[in-house]
């Protein structure tokens, strides 16, 4: 998924600002005499052209991929559970059920440069779950999905442990973050078999981050 389009943001250059404001200020202090500075800096600015600046949104990183059970845990637990879970239709049975199991965790990372003069980190992704023969249960809860993105700083971001619903999915959910120039990490892990398993049932999800640069 790719989205690029311009938006324009008034931006003057300290150096040259300065430079110019000095010298109206100087040139006018030989006019006139006598000058209110503060009350000058605000002619200064309307007189003195603002440059303009323009920035590109563009997609830093995506990635995707299939919801596995933990390697260290019994598959025969899993099966058995996924069984339980699609039986049961209330959220609270689900829940207790899906607490009960563990699954792999999933790790990636991306960078935000300092030279982009980046104004946000964006984070977009979609869930899916599905059960064997593309049966469609309408409504109960659907799956489990923990996601987590750190900072350079250390800060973490994300919607933590969630459960999802057959009628409520997760798609486009768009997640704000501040820029932080360095290396950012996405862990995510959520419910879904592998292999053979996941003809019963499986997930997947796919997450992108954009972020915009000065041209």
């Amino acid at each position: 998924m790719f989205r690029s389009f311009q938006q324009n943001i008034l931006f003057t250059p300290p150096k040259s600002k300065f430079v110019k404001r000095a010298f109206l200020i100087v040139a006018l202090f030989f006019t006139v005499g006598c000058i209110d500075i503060p009350a000058m800096n605000g002619l200064v600015d309307r007189i003195v052209p603002e440059e303009q600046k323009t920035y590109d949104i563009f997609q830093v990183w995506n990635g995707e991929g299939n919801f596995a059970p933990d390697p260290n845990q019994e598959e025969g637990e899993y099966i058995n559970a996924i069984e339980d879970m699609i039986d049961c239709n209330v959220i609270g049975c689900f829940q207790e059920t899906a607490q009960n199991l563990s699954w792999k965790e999933y790790t990636h990372s991306f960078v935000i440069e300092s030279v982009w003069d980046s104004t946000f980190v964006m984070a977009i992704f979609n869930i899916e779950y599905e059960l064997g023969g593309n049966t469609d249960p309408g409504n109960g809860p659907s799956g489990t999905y923990d996601l987590t993105i750190t900072d350079p700083e250390g800060t973490i971001h994300g919607d933590g442990y969630t459960m999802v619903t057959w009628d409520n999915k997760v798609k486009d959910r768009t997640i704000i973050m501040p820029v932080i120039y360095g290396t950012w990490t996405i862990k995510i892990s959520g419910s879904g078999l592998d292999g053979i398993g996941s003809i019963l049932y499986s997930g997947n999800y796919n997450i992108v981050i954009e972020s915009d640069k000065l041209e």
